[in-house]
């Protein structure tokens, strides 16, 4: 049995552009309607709210305010350079996306897996929004379960999780970051040299995946989380965006839903052997086949194989090359400053 947080509510939130808004808030409908081939197997959670102060944990007071005052507007602006938008009373909506991971956390305690479906919202940084994300829901909870567990997160999207890298950056936070990378491709930034700093050095991996990877070097990108074994987090937070597809709209890597699948199965085998709890999220998908690159991973994680489309392929030798680079990174400079 897995927990799925859901609220109808979900099914009108979106903080995208305009011009992809309504294809954002289709993927989570689309979404829902395919979870009712495995419905026997979810436990549907409705979120409660976040009060107002959690939002400090990582952001300004003076950006929550900006926030709110956004909110009372009774027309469509955007927060940022003109990706993230506000709307009227979309501070509520704020408060019910981030109440879901909160709501996460709570029903972990007897349940092994979560989904949060409408999260993800890597890209923010304290002081203002960035590519579709008015808050950090990500950094927030990772922030909150620390203070209690030792945690791990896997971010796995077509753009780099730049926002829970800087807030996170010297914490001692395990954080692998797979994602699509040719210096330019927004956000731009996630060099293989940033590998944290303080008691967070050595626990910043970015597993770059050069424009056109395939399924084929998803897989080898994943076999950064071996990491774990010797990491033993309590928790695993699994950002599965599904903006890497190759017919996103944001189109940059060429992967497949069979990447997603794969996925949920390597998150199912690494719990099943390290004993973790994992509360993971929906991310970034910007295209037709976004929910069901989000139905693969939970059939994945559920142990369903599937194949549903033609695997692709493509530069997997870089790849690998990253890679093995980043454990070395990890096993001279971590484990042997922490031995």
């Amino acid at each position: 049995m897995i927990g799925v947080v859901w609220d109808d509510r979900f099914l009108e939130i979106s903080f995208s552009h305009p011009m992809i808004r309504d294809v954002a808030k289709a993927r989570i409908r689309k979404f829902k309607e395919y979870l009712e081939k495995v419905r026997d197997d979810v436990l549907f959670i409705t979120p409660e709210p976040a009060r107002e102060e959690d939002l400090l944990i990582v952001h300004s007071r003076k950006y929550v305010e900006k926030l709110k005052e956004a909110s009372k507007s009774p027309y469509i602006g955007f927060l940022d350079d003109g990706d993230t938008v506000y709307y009227p009373d979309m501070f509520n909506d704020i408060l019910l996306v981030l109440g879901s991971s909160f709501t996460a956390i709570k029903f972990s305690s007897f349940l092994d897996f979560i989904y949060v479906p409408l999260g993800g919202f890597h890209h923010a940084l304290p002081c203002r929004a960035m590519g579709f994300c008015p808050i950090n829901d990500i950094a927030i909870t990772a922030k909150i379960l620390s203070e209690k567990y030792k945690v791990a997160i896997l971010d796995v999207d077509a753009h780099h999780g730049n926002g829970v890298q800087k807030i996170l950056y010297n914490d001692e936070i395990l954080k692998m970051n797979i994602f699509g990378y040719d210096g330019h491709f927004f956000p731009g930034d996630g060099r293989m040299e940033e590998v944290g700093e303080g008691k967070g050095k050595g626990v910043n991996l970015n597993v770059q995946l050069p424009k056109g990877s395939g399924d084929d070097a998803f897989a080898e990108a994943l076999k950064i989380t071996q990491v774990l074994e010797d990491f033993h987090p309590d928790y695993l937070l699994v950002n599965a965006g599904v903006d890497g597809h190759k017919d996103d709209s944001l189109h940059f890597l060429n992967l497949t839903a069979n990447s997603f699948n794969y996925l949920g199965q390597k998150v199912r085998r690494l719990q099943k052997e390290l004993r973790f709890k994992v509360i993971s999220y929906g991310g970034g998908g910007y295209g037709e086949s976004s929910a069901l690159c989000m139905f693969e991973y939970i059939l994945g994680y559920l142990g369903k194989k599937d194949d549903p489309e033609e695997k692709s392929s493509g530069n997997v030798e870089e790849v690998r090359d990253n890679v093995d680079k980043l454990l070395k990174t990890f096993y001279t400079v971590y484990i042997r400053n922490n031995s």
